[in-house]
């Protein structure tokens, strides 16, 4: 997979945009386990803080959700 910052556009790259990045995520066409890893990493480099439940909205839009 590439890295977080091959795929989140850049503008996104700050702990401000959790909503903005989580929007971008669920309507990439991305598998769950893909989306949820680079909201988890995207958090980690920005320092954010994101919740289970954000996770979970995120996961639920994967590509392997049927």
């Amino acid at each position: 997979m590439k890295s977080v910052t091959d795929i989140i556009p850049e503008e996104l790259l700050d702990p401000s945009q959790v909503g903005g990045v989580i929007r971008y995520l669920k309507a990439a066409p991305l598998s769950s386990n893909d989306k949820v890893h680079l909201l988890v990493v995207w958090a980690k480099q920005v320092g954010a803080k994101i919740s289970a439940s954000q996770r979970a909205a995120v996961a639920a839009t994967g590509t392997d959700v049927a």
